[in-house]
């Protein structure tokens, strides 16, 4: 049996599957950190740690089993060769409680105008009642606000535990809910109509494509948007529209449309001018960036692969009808 690693592997993954062929003698466990042209072994593997993999990668890969994938996210993999070689597919969520830290920093920066008070202050420009600015110049609490949050999964969940304290109203938006509920339901037209800021943390699929559109985005006046999901949930021209034109109050991203190839690569994350406007603030997807959140998906990752060379049972199984 083979095991195949196309991760990104430090010392310390090195040292855990060091320890993985000391208790599996009888299996090997290749990668990038044994071989340069790890990826040309996918043929042989039976298991592939990866978070992308191509249709013929997986279609050419005849012993192929199971992937693992390292992360949550699992929209870059092709799901149709999946399904018709009934490969198995499993995901970690052990970074969720850092990617909700991250979410909330993002929702009180932008709501407290963090960063453009910051911008602005470097260059002697004051905002606030010490200079008698008029009522534009106002931040926003974040207390005793109705929030939506869009996808109740491990992330969703994490963010309304660090909302509580806030006293916010929470609407959490479930495909499987009520259609109309006060705290809980599957109508987000109506979810994202009751509350003043919204999170979305749906994974990317084919149904949660696009799915705050431009009627959608343009119904959000006055609203606060934060997404941690995927840049291809919302539209990205509409979304530059409502910005600049003050429909939307302002938007906090961390997940893009556009990323560099290479470390060096000078990449702006959208194809429009979002980086001009002030209600917008820009992270470069490191929600889940922190030790504590990289190592944990990387215990969650071997501890997952443990348990299937041992049981033979997959935890964390990811939907192949819906694809998380």
């Amino acid at each position: 049996m083979l095991v195949l690693f196309l991760n990104k592997t430090n010392k310390h993954w090195v040292e855990r599957i060091e320890e993985f062929r000391l208790k599996f003698p009888e299996i090997a466990f290749e990668g990038y950190f044994s071989s340069p042209d790890a990826r040309s072994l996918i043929k042989e593997a039976n298991i592939v740690i990866a978070a992308r993999l191509t249709e013929e990668e997986i279609l050419s890969a005849k012993n192929l089993q199971v992937i693992i994938v390292p992360m949550a996210g699992v929209n870059a993999l092709n799901w149709e060769a999946i399904n018709k070689r009934g490969i198995m597919v499993s995901n970690c969520h052990e970074n969720a409680p850092a990617v909700a830290e991250r979410a909330m920093a993002l929702a009180l920066s932008l709501l407290g105008r963090i960063v453009e008070f910051d911008q602005d202050l470097r260059y002697g420009v004051w905002h606030g009642y010490s200079v008698g600015s008029p009522e534009q110049d106002y931040w926003t609490s974040l207390r005793n606000k109705t929030v939506c949050i869009v996808g109740m999964g491990h992330i969703g969940k994490e963010i309304s535990k660090l909302l509580h304290p806030f006293n916010c109203k929470i609407i959490s938006v479930r495909k499987s809910a009520p259609f109309e509920h006060s705290c809980v339901t599957s109508n987000i037209d109506w979810a994202i109509e009751q509350s003043d800021l919204i999170f979305i943390t749906v994974p990317l699929t084919r149904e949660t494509r696009n799915l705050l559109n431009r009627e959608r985005l343009y119904k959000m006046k006055g609203k606060y948007l934060v997404n941690i999901s995927r840049g291809e949930v919302i539209d990205e021209k509409a979304l530059f529209e409502v910005l600049k034109e003050n429909i939307l109050a302002g938007a906090a991203i961390d997940t893009w449309y556009q990323y560099p190839k290479s470390p060096d690569e000078i990449v702006l994350p959208s194809r429009y001018p979002l980086n001009t406007l002030k209600n917008v603030i820009f992270s470069p997807h490191v929600g889940g960036y922190t030790i504590d959140g990289v190592t944990g998906l990387m215990n969650e990752t071997l501890f997952i692969l443990e348990e299937y060379l041992k049981r033979g049972k997959l935890i964390n199984q990811v939907d192949p009808g819906k694809e998380y």
